[in-house]
């Protein structure tokens, strides 16, 4: 649960809300407005809901009838359990320093809260140097409050994410992504020594997932390899809501975004777990980055004939891009506008469209418009038949260099099947 603040009732108001919030009363759970009463129990107030095409709704479950608490009045219904949280934080913390103490400590940050609070903790006992990765896709108040950390390193990229991402001719999805390994992990193996000992506190969670509920403590990162590097998570307990009522007791200054109604503040715009929940906040709190991921989407879908890979239209890609195949096979809707962008008659057009390699035993889909153009050239427009690149090129008896040869003369030659 994220605590609502101004920021985001604003939000809500311009898009259409008239509930009557306020700041120091609400939690956002699960796109799901909710107030405790003063006897601690949790209470539905409304739903808000984002279409597919970012459009906001609400659903208000009832209307208050009960005395709300507010955010210090949880505080201290629940200071005992905070207490006890902080005590074994602390004493975590002071464990593995001395344990550890050839080691050299850093917090690894992100500009949320829950490094927020961890490098909190720790520089309640030791000055600790802070590391930041800049994956160049932060928004504004992500640098906003880097800026305001003491004791920082921030870890900058040779080439940022847009100019990477146009040289690889990627669009990160949640099933093909490597945007992560880049630009956080890394990042952080170039510049740590990898020789060195270094005692790494880290924020990351149980609550936060089903794979991090297996976490221990004292946690090894596969990725290190046998590097000498050793992580502690001393808020591994804590819950979200634990989390925000620690940084409203100790009055930790947190990263602007949150306000705005956003659950995470790492990697802005383009990062392919966030949903339509939160790029309709990118709409409006960030214009311009959100403009510019939808510019590249957009051409991106064009220039790659996105079209039969996933078998929807440019305005459904644009709401479901970090998604994969949108449909198992294409409608009228998807093949006519195929062939309206690439000038071709529709009896053309649909041979593109759900392919599968025609050599006995391969079987394999050929989904790849190049791959499509170069069997129609070679086979004829009125073929059915399709083999995938590997047995194409056996077929002609050509390797890579005279494939590539091939089509960039075909579309010199302005070939409407390229």
């Amino acid at each position: 649960m994220n605590l609502i603040f101004n920021d985001y009732i604003e939000f809500l108001k311009y898009n259409g809300c008239k509930y009557d919030l306020k700041e120091n009363y609400y939690w956002l759970d699960r796109q799901i407005i909710k107030a405790y009463d003063k006897n601690g129990i949790l209470h539905k107030i409304l739903r808000v809901y984002t279409d597919n095409k970012l459009k906001i709704s609400f659903k208000i479950y009832k209307k208050e009838n009960f005395e709300i608490e507010s955010w210090e009045e949880t505080l201290e219904r629940k200071k005992d359990k905070l207490l006890e949280l902080e005590k074994e934080s602390i004493k975590l913390i002071k464990e593995k320093m001395l344990e550890y103490k050839d080691y050299e400590p850093i917090i690894f940050t992100s500009g949320g809260k829950d490094s927020n609070i961890v490098t909190y903790l720790v520089r309640s006992i030791k000055n600790t140097k802070a590391l930041f990765n800049n994956t160049s896709l932060d928004c504004a108040d992500t640098y906003k409050y880097i800026k305001y950390v003491e004791n920082i390193k921030i870890l900058n990229p040779k080439k940022g994410f847009y100019q990477w991402r146009k040289e690889k001719n990627f669009i990160p999805t949640r099933f093909a992504r490597a945007c992560c390994s880049v630009f956080k992990e890394g990042i952080t193996l170039k510049y740590l020594n990898n020789d060195k000992k270094y005692l790494i506190f880290m924020g990351m969670r149980k609550s936060e997932s089903s794979h991090r509920k297996k976490y221990t403590s004292e946690w090894k990162n596969k990725k290190w390899g046998d590097r000498p590097w050793q992580t502690i998570l001393p808020i591994l307990e804590y819950s979200e809501e634990d989390v925000w009522l620690y940084i409203i007791w100790k009055n930790i200054h947190i990263n602007e975004k949150y306000k705005k109604g956003y659950k995470r503040v790492g990697c802005a715009i383009a990062c392919p777990f966030y949903n339509k929940s939160t790029w309709v906040l990118d709409k409006y709190w960030y214009t311009s980055m959100y403009n510019r991921w939808q510019k590249i989407l957009k051409e991106d879908f064009i220039k790659n004939k996105k079209w039969t890979r996933l078998n929807c239209t440019l305005e459904e890609y644009m709401y479901s891009w970090n998604g994969g195949l949108v449909r198992e096979n294409p409608n009228k809707e998807v093949i006519n506008e195929f062939c309206e962008y690439n000038n071709l008659n529709k009896n053309i057009g649909k041979k593109y469209f759900n392919n599968k390699c025609s050599l006995n035993g391969c079987n394999k889909n050929v989904n790849n418009h190049e791959i499509i153009a170069m069997n129609l050239k070679f086979h004829g427009r009125n073929t059915n038949t399709v083999y995938c690149k590997k047995h194409l090129k056996e077929e002609l008896n050509i390797n890579n260099k005279e494939w590539n040869k091939y089509v960039k003369q075909f579309k010199n030659n302005d070939c409407e099947l390229f």
